[in-house]
């Protein structure tokens, strides 16, 4: 199976859903009660389009023949005082994990954070998504915070 890499194409709708959904859907993974709905997909997608059009933003599309395996996206912001790149989602189809996918897209959104002048790139990874965290600190991050909320009934 060949997988093509391609930054995602905002006037082509089909590649903004499959975008938008992976986003949206990726709660699942460590909220099975998370609901995905149309409403939130739509915001995604126009999220992405306007981000994409005026902000310094970055989504990568991996592809098979048919669909998208993998998506990565980064967008520039500022952190501890550098320029940084923060990734808002990483994900890879669990079909094609293991076989250099999330590296691939990792290592072109380095590139793409280089070029745009980031000093550090910075992620936030739920607690519960052991397989992202042991990934992203085989790729040399390091765990610097973490995020605690309490719930207000």
């Amino acid at each position: 199976m060949a997988i093509i890499y391609t930054p995602l194409n905002i006037n082509d709708e089909t590649e903004l859903r499959s975008a938008a959904y992976i986003h949206e859907s990726t709660p699942q993974n460590w909220d099975p009660t998370y609901k995905v709905t149309d409403e939130r997909i739509l915001f995604w997608v126009d999220y992405l389009k306007n981000i994409l059009t005026n902000e310094k933003s970055f989504v990568l599309l991996a592809k098979d023949e048919s669909s998208v395996v993998g998506l990565h996206w980064l967008k520039m912001t500022e952190k501890y005082g550098k320029p940084c790149a923060y990734i808002e989602s990483l994900w890879v189809h669990e079909d094609v994990r293991k076989l250099g996918v999330g590296s691939e897209l990792k290592r072109q959104g380095e590139e793409w954070a280089k070029a745009q002048g980031a000093k550090v790139i910075t992620t936030s990874v739920h607690y519960a998504n052991k397989n992202m965290i042991e990934f992203n600190l085989k790729k040399g991050f390091e765990a610097l915070q973490v995020e605690m909320i309490k719930s207000l009934k």
